[in-house]
């Protein structure tokens, strides 16, 4: 069989496989309108937190109110203890702590330096950094009210801050979870899908073969087969690809900020690689539910594991080593430089290569798979 009719008996197979039409399109549409559900309202605003109010004065309680009053926490409890602070924020009732000393309001009028102390629940990062800016707001609130009290009262203009804060996120303009995380969890669903597809795929056909009955893939070449089955599965995530990173980025406000010609030639490496290791997959299987429920229970722990929700830093050194070989690492982490933060091509080419040695080793071992399973096929 020439290389053009493998290719159409491929797309044949593919779309009259169930399973495999359901993973690929219905399941990646479903995806890509379903997951982003919960993250619509994007920012993270209105955290609970308790305040240890040790000092109990008028100045204590205008920092209360300052803090209550922005978008980002809610104060639910004020108390003295700082025990039963703990006890809520353990029970998950609270995700963060703002604590006024003794003395508060009489060091302020003394003009000695206060300290306040506040902590937040850093198990989630945006939970955790919008406890931190509202409660860092009030303070600067409140600071600014007392210099401006001590300029009229005392006509003295001292204390003024010549450096001022101004955040200004540069790869997060909405400190949300949109390109925070749904841009890189997007690119994981392509990965998922497309593995798991071409895996049933090649599982079904070992399942025929194991019942006696041959098709076309007993009849071509090994290499021709997996490259065959490859340019297929690539023909069908181009228009994905499409759909995800132009339609629904735009639709979610996602970040774009890759260059075309950069970004086609790294996500054409990625999709290469995916339906090569899912074509192996399929290769060692026999049974067409497996793929779907390895790709499936992996799934949770790889996507900690991602550099994304987790600082890869805090990750052990084997596991960070072990997931250079998972396409879906490099693929994200590169892409994500590419369309948030417009790293060029030049800048993401140690994941590139990654990519290629990991497509080229899974071409050649799934070519060596069918060739021995029967000396009838051939290499080419």
């Amino acid at each position: 069989m020439s290389f053009g009719c493998v290719i159409l008996q491929e797309f044949r197979a593919i779309f009259k496989n169930v399973p495999v039409i359901f993973t690929v399109i219905i399941g990646s549409f479903l995806y890509a309108f379903l997951y982003p559900a919960p993250y619509k309202n994007n920012t993270v605003q209105s955290q609970k937190i308790i305040v240890v109010d040790n000092d109990n004065t008028t100045l204590s309680k205008e920092l209360i109110f300052l803090a209550d009053s922005t978008a980002q926490v809610d104060v639910d409890f004020v108390t003295s203890s700082m025990k039963k602070a703990q006890e809520l924020l353990n029970q998950g009732k609270i995700y963060g702590i703002l604590e006024i000393p003794n003395g508060f309001e009489a060091g302020v009028y003394r003009h000695t330096p206060v300290e306040v102390f506040y902590l937040a629940n850093a198990s989630y990062f945006l939970i955790y950094g919008a406890v931190i800016d509202g409660i860092h707001k009030a303070v600067e609130e409140i600071s600014t009210n007392i210099k401006i009290k001590r300029l009229f009262f005392e006509g003295k203009s001292q204390d003024t801050d010549l450096i001022v804060r101004d955040s200004i996120p540069l790869y997060n303009p909405t400190m949300g979870y949109i390109n925070y995380a749904l841009a890189a969890i997007l690119v994981f669903i392509l990965h998922q899908t497309l593995i798991i597809g071409a895996g049933i795929l090649g599982a079904s056909q070992n399942e025929q073969n194991l019942n006696g009955i041959e098709g076309y893939w007993n009849k071509t070449g090994a290499l021709k087969l997996v490259l065959a089955r490859m340019f297929a599965f690539f023909c069908i995530y181009v228009v994905l690809f499409l759909l995800y990173f132009g339609f629904l980025f735009e639709i979610y406000g996602v970040n774009i900020g890759a260059d075309i010609t950069s970004f086609w030639c790294f996500g054409a490496m990625f999709i290469l690689c995916c339906a090569s290791l899912g074509t192996l997959l399929g290769l060692l299987v026999k049974n067409s539910v497996l793929p779907t429920q390895i790709i499936l229970i992996s799934s949770l722990p790889l996507i900690f594991m991602m550099g994304f929700i987790w600082p890869i830093e805090l990750l052990p050194k084997p596991i960070v080593w072990a997931m250079h070989f998972v396409p879906a690492f490099q693929g994200i982490n590169a892409l994500v430089r590419m369309n948030q933060m417009g790293a060029d091509l030049s800048l993401v080419m140690s994941e590139f290569f990654w990519l290629l040695g990991i497509c080229i080793a899974c071409v050649l071992v799934s070519a060596f798979i069918i060739r021995s399973k029967s000396r009838k096929y051939k290499w080419l």
